[in-house]
């Protein structure tokens, strides 16, 4: 399927009229540089060893026609190109393999990995009049990865930590589950917080009293608020100033945040945790049963 849509994407742009000649189509060039080795160059070197490998392609140069698949209709992603110094292509081979590919064991990534992994420097969804600028995004044909600047080597280890929690988040609830339909999350899930609290993903409240520094979430099974449900206005000047109206996350909102717990938080965290709220191993035991099913043994993660 990986070398049908390699093909397809070789030959687009190409067009042609109905006559009675015969057709005649000119030899394509190795668009990715995947189909021919240059052992001098490394970088070249690695991408045509990954294809090789995985039937999937690494692309630090994308261009629209590398990320606009669906040729009917707008998918609202503009990609921004990082810089094509040496240095900053190589530092975010080195970045993907260390917030992503590192993580999973071979024959997962070749049965799992799409057809092409874009490099950019910034990866956007202009829709509706907004723009929302993304860790990571995920279609049916390619993960995108933004970050990839000559300030990766100054990023601290608490925003690397969240953005490798980001990537495989969206790698997982919007590549494996929303695209693929293969990680699918059991009504256990759900169940588990709605025995803390029935109904608690039906517009919950928290109290009039409740922060996001005194709710203890974790003893309903929960991450966090709901962003989009909630309101949080701080006065970093005069904290009594401050407001919050919280409640608690919907049920994709809620799976999304469990997904960034999963990968932001350490194995020794997660187990220390889950020893002190119940309703949370519960979820854990869920999420990590699903991606067994897919050849991923999450409490075997390497963090």
């Amino acid at each position: 399927m990986k070398k049908f849509i390699l093909l397809i994407c070789l030959l687009a742009g190409l067009s042609s009229c109905y006559n009675e000649d015969a057709l005649s189509i000119p030899t394509q060039p190795d668009k990715y540089g995947v189909l021919t080795d240059d052992p001098s160059d490394p970088t070249r070197h690695f991408i045509y060893e990954f294809y090789q490998k995985y039937e999937t392609v690494i692309i630090t140069n994308p261009t629209e026609a590398d990320y606009k698949f669906n040729f009917t209709s707008d998918n609202g992603i503009k990609i921004t190109a990082s810089e094509q110094e040496q240095g900053v292509v190589d530092e975010g081979i080195d970045f993907l393999r260390e917030v992503l590919l590192d993580l999973y064991p071979d024959d997962f990534l070749k049965k799992n990995l799409p057809f092409s992994i874009i490099l950019a420097e910034e990866v956007r969804m202009d829709s509706y009049g907004e723009t929302t600028v993304m860790n990571c995004y995920a279609s049916g044909s390619f993960i995108a990865l933004g970050n990839v600047t000559a300030g990766l080597k100054t990023m601290t280890q608490e925003e690397f930590r969240k953005i490798r929690a980001d990537v495989n988040a969206t790698f997982w609830a919007r590549y494996m589950s929303e695209v693929r339909g293969l990680f699918t999350i059991s009504d256990a899930f759900y169940a588990a917080s709605e025995e803390i609290q029935p109904k608690i993903y039906d517009w919950f409240y928290f109290g009039y009293d409740a922060t996001p520094y005194n709710t203890d979430f974790y003893h309903y099974g929960l991450i966090s608020y709901d962003p989009d449900r909630s309101l949080v206005d701080e006065d970093e000047e005069d904290p009594e100033w401050s407001f919050y109206s919280l409640y608690a996350p919907s049920r994709q909102t809620d799976l999304s945040q469990w997904m960034n717990f999963v990968f932001e938080k350490t194995p020794a965290e997660i187990q220390q945790i889950c020893n002190q709220y119940p309703v949370m191993k519960k979820k854990y035991d869920v999420i990590r049963e699903s991606m067994l099913e897919n050849g991923f043994d999450l409490s075997k993660l390497e963090l």
